[in-house]
């Protein structure tokens, strides 16, 4: 079973080999009832990189969505694809795919949603770059069902050294909580 179902029908995916889980797995292996959707990021710097993340994700037929940044810290979505048009964000220091924006909201159902982390720890506490985005999207995502009966499983992406014992990051009133970590190892469930 891929690692992508696995997160989202809360089972452990088998951990140990190198590289993102996804693109381990390869573009074939994964099998979607009907057309899926995931958003996630294009990773900069000393991130885990998610170029094979995405590429896979985009080969297995998932519509893959990343943030784009707006006014007032505030995310919207477009599509990515290999390929896509990419240009400087005017508000943060990341490249975004060039296309039409979308919220959220407008995506419909999504299955997964990965953000990028500094570290996180096991009882789920994120320490993101501190510009706030993605405080602001997981506040407003909470609730948010990835199809009838289901919630959209959220994960933050980080280096497996990345993952620290739960208490060790600090969590503010406005800290989202994420359920799993997904590190080159694999995905790890966490206390959030």
């Amino acid at each position: 079973m891929d690692w992508l179902v696995q997160l989202a029908a809360g089972d452990r995916p088998a951990a140990g080999a190198r590289g993102m889980p996804a693109a381990r797995a390869g573009a074939g292996s994964v099998r979607w009832p009907g057309q899926q959707q995931v958003c996630t990021y294009v990773s900069a710097g000393s991130e885990p990189s998610t170029k094979e993340l995405l590429s896979s994700l985009a080969a297995a037929g998932v519509l893959v969505h990343v943030p784009v940044c707006e006014p007032g810290f505030a995310l919207s979505w477009v599509r990515w694809f290999p390929g896509v048009p990419m240009a400087r964000s005017a508000l943060a220091p990341v490249m975004e795919p060039v296309g039409v924006r979308q919220s959220f909201s407008e995506l419909g159902h999504v299955l997964a949603v990965l953000v990028p982390a500094l570290a996180v720890d096991e009882s789920g506490t994120r320490m993101g770059q501190g510009g706030g985005y993605y405080d602001r999207f997981l506040a407003g995502l909470a609730g948010t069902t990835a199809a009838p009966g289901t919630q959209v499983t959220l994960a933050a992406v980080v280096h497996d050294d990345e993952v620290l014992p739960a208490g060790t990051l600090p969590r503010d009133p406005f800290d989202m909580p994420v359920p799993w970590a997904l590190t080159p190892s694999g995905a790890r469930r966490l206390d959030g």
